[in-house]
């Protein structure tokens, strides 16, 4: 992923895979209080740090996902694990309300066919070595995918059919039309290195025509595009930092811009295409925002109820464990109906 495009929250990572097993390590817990050594409670269901530990090892083994070693990136993974742990006892509760199971034969299938896209015909056996691996079992991930298939059974059953009519359809387009146009792009190379004193280096190497390819390969500390002569593709100004953004934009095709700081470090670097924005037009662009609308739809429904969920559900967390929204759904997306 290139340093300057926007990035995807971890948490979405973290929801539905770290409490594959926690439902079978609860302790009562009597008073309104988290107590000693416990993570959190959901109602009288205790999840122990030392428990939460061991799904964040589990989380390590079946995805090779690594937690920050320390600081303030270590604090916040373990606050939003915790949140993901709760959340998923949650769904197990109201799956069991609404008598959603998986059977075996239901997870089997879906592995084989997970087996076939991923390792190919006759892939058992890379896939058996793979699961020797990260250290976990067949059994292990049977489990989690049981935990998803009924998640994504649990999402149909509350968002339920989903239709957006011509009228409204048309209506929230003529709302919208300004925000639905393809924006102006622009196709970038970017080098960035580690303080402006080199940024003007590199900037003087590619003014006398030194070619950008050995320049940002013999300087750029971005490893995602340095090998490939920095380049980034076709971006819209939103998906840039700002003063990167700012730079891009106000360069005319094949000039120079920088050095402009970013988040990551010093920037120089050219824009060597520009393509016009374009004007929604609903003959054009009308179906792709039906499927926009619909998934929008989808996703307030889920967020809406599952929210409502978290609040009712009598979530305490210690105060090393607390998220930044303990009440608010995880950011993710609903799968199509």
């Amino acid at each position: 992923m290139n340093r300057h495009v926007s990035k995807l929250p971890l948490v979405a990572l973290v929801v539905a895979v770290v409490a594959a097993t926690v439902g079978g390590v609860a302790a009562s817990a009597d008073d309104s209080s988290v107590p000693d050594g416990a993570a959190f409670v959901v109602g009288k269901d205790v999840v122990t740090v030392e428990e939460l530990d061991e799904r964040i090892d589990a989380l390590r083994a079946l995805y090779g996902i690594v937690p920050p070693k320390a600081g303030k990136d270590l604090e916040t993974f373990r606050r939003d694990a915790a949140k993901s742990v709760a959340v998923s006892m949650i769904l197990d509760r109201q799956e069991a309300r609404r008598g959603i199971r998986i059977s075996d034969k239901q997870a089997r299938d879906a592995l084989d066919r997970y087996i076939a896209e991923q390792f190919g015909e006759g892939g058992r056996e890379d896939f058996v070595r793979a699961l020797g691996n990260v250290g976990t079992s067949e059994q292990d991930v049977l489990e989690e995918l049981k935990r998803q298939l009924a998640v994504q059974r649990l999402m149909k059953d509350v968002i339920g059919s989903v239709s957006i009519s011509d009228a409204e359809l048309a209506a929230e387009f003529e709302r919208r039309k300004a925000e639905l146009g393809v924006p102006e792009r622009r196709t970038v190379q970017n080098i960035v290195v580690a303080d402006e004193a080199g940024a003007k280096s590199a900037l003087d190497r590619l003014e006398k025509g030194e070619s950008f390819r050995a320049v940002a390969a013999d300087v750029s500390i971005d490893e995602s595009t340095k090998d490939k002569a920095g380049e980034l593709g076709a971006v819209a100004r939103e998906q840039l930092e700002p003063a990167v953004g700012r730079a891009v934009f106000g360069t005319s095709k094949g000039d120079y811009y920088g050095p402009v700081e970013g988040q990551f470090g010093w920037n120089v670097g050219t824009v060597t295409a520009v393509a016009k924005p374009k004007p929604a037009d609903f003959a054009r662009d009308g179906a792709a925002f039906r499927t926009q609308l619909e998934a929008e739809t989808r996703d307030d429904r889920w967020t809406s109820w599952l929210t409502a969920r978290i609040r009712a559900a009598d979530v305490r967390y210690a105060d090393d464990y607390r998220p930044a929204h303990p009440d608010a759904a995880p950011t993710e997306s609903v799968p199509a109906s």
